[in-house]
């Protein structure tokens, strides 16, 4: 493909790119609850104000190596905070997090050279990681590699067609509330490579419903084929039938929020 071609083709598909965004805009709920984001630039989310608090539970699916959303979120909130992840750099991350923190050392966000996580020692009691996966099954599972190496997610369902993988135990979100005592959760945050739909088919066809869901839809950035607006689009509405509203959308990242807690939270103000 001549140099031209491909300049064409980039400049293509990111105005298929934004065309796309702008369908998934269409699909906002009114909310009046203010949204802030907490979290750096690449690993925060827009979540919405007077929900949650000390007493909430969440879930966050997808660690990386930028938990600033989960830290944060103990911080401002005083959340119990549950990180979930198997890939063997994430979890390397988060022990040398819970270790500089302990022996007062910063604690760098990504690589960067100018963010750090701040967390007070008293608080790595509500923060809590797991080297698991979610899925619909309880089965082990492939996670793919990422094509360039400095990357750390890896997919289940191949986003980036590469042929490198490691296997790891997956779990339902069901399985992982029994296994670890809960009886309901405050928020959910999926950012998971594509395993999302799973994750939410099975959440809707199930009883469990977090007050707030925080999903990225990662074939905006690396679709697996033409009919990903389609998927994204579909799951978006199959998320609303179960009684959620699309509050925010920041990218592909997408906040919901349902309808029973934004009534309580109506009623509380």
């Amino acid at each position: 493909m001549s140099r031209l071609m491909k300049h064409a083709r980039a400049l293509y598909e990111n105005v298929e790119r934004r065309v796309a965004q702008h369908t998934l805009h269409r699909l906002l709920d009114h909310c009046p609850l203010f949204h802030q984001k907490i979290g750096t630039g690449y690993g925060g989310w827009f979540i919405p104000n007077g929900l949650l608090s000390n007493q909430s539970l969440c879930y966050g699916v997808g660690a990386g190596e930028d938990i600033s959303f989960e830290v944060e979120l103990i911080n401002q909130y005083g959340c119990e905070v549950h990180c979930f992840d198997p890939t063997p750099r994430a979890q390397r991350h988060v022990d040398q997090l819970h270790q500089n923190t302990i022996n007062g050392i910063p604690t760098s966000i990504n690589d960067a050279v100018d963010l750090y996580y701040k967390l007070d020692p008293k608080c790595l009691a509500r923060l809590h990681f797991h080297a698991i996966g979610l899925w619909s099954q309880d089965r082990t599972m492939r996670f793919y590699a990422p094509t360039n190496p400095a990357h750390v997610s890896h997919s289940i369902v191949n986003l980036q067609h590469t042929t490198d993988y490691f296997e790891a135990d997956c779990r339902t979100l069901q399985t992982v509330m029994q296994t670890l005592g809960h009886s309901d959760v405050s928020l959910l945050k999926l950012d998971v490579e594509g395993a999302e739909y799973e994750i939410l088919a099975s959440l809707v066809d199930g009883h469990i419903r977090p007050d707030v869901l925080c999903v990225e839809f990662d074939e905006g950035y690396n679709p697996l084929d033409d009919g990903y607006l389609p998927r994204i689009l579909n799951m978006v509405s199959r998320v609303k039938t179960c009684g959620y509203r699309l509050t925010h959308v920041d990218g592909w990242n997408a906040t919901f929020v349902h309808r029973c807690a934004m009534a309580e939270s109506e009623r509380n103000t």
